[in-house]
């Protein structure tokens, strides 16, 4: 089961995305404005995914991307936009975007499961690269003292 956090002031995206997430196995909070998002974040709910308003009251979505990053940097972000344009994504790293109104609910739970295979993929190369540098670094004295 994954966490996610939506984050979106239109009550009614935020219930038809949590009942179609909820239904699909996974935990979800919700927050209706960027700073609600960020108090679950800095309360301790380890989100693995984000699903974030573009435009939100008081702060920005993109800000919220930013702000969430800073304390949970390996959490994947779906922006949720009225736009369906690529240019309306900010130039943050996203996971996915859907366009709203959403085509469909399948179109909604397609885009949660590309983003977290995306971001465990990511974890992954990540904790390898790491393993792969340790490897490297107990192999290098090894090679100096031989030589």
């Amino acid at each position: 089961m994954s966490r996610l956090l939506i984050v979106d002031d239109e009550p009614e995206v935020v219930d038809l995305l949590a009942k179609v997430l909820v239904r699909a196995g996974h935990e979800v909070r919700t927050a209706g404005c960027g700073e609600d998002a960020l108090r679950v974040l800095q309360d301790g709910y380890d989100a693995e995914l984000l699903l974030v308003d573009k435009m939100l009251p008081r702060m920005h979505g993109a800000e919220v991307i930013v702000a969430a990053r800073r304390l949970k940097p390996a959490v994947a972000v779906i922006l949720l936009t009225a736009f369906p344009e690529p240019f309306a994504v900010p130039p943050e790293r996203l996971d996915g975007y859907l366009a709203k109104p959403f085509k469909s609910l399948a179109q909604v739970e397609e885009a949660v499961k590309d983003a977290l295979e995306g971001a465990a993929a990511a974890r992954r190369r990540e904790e390898l690269r790491t393993r792969l540098n340790q490897v490297v670094a107990d192999l290098t004295p090894a090679a100096k003292n031989r030589a």
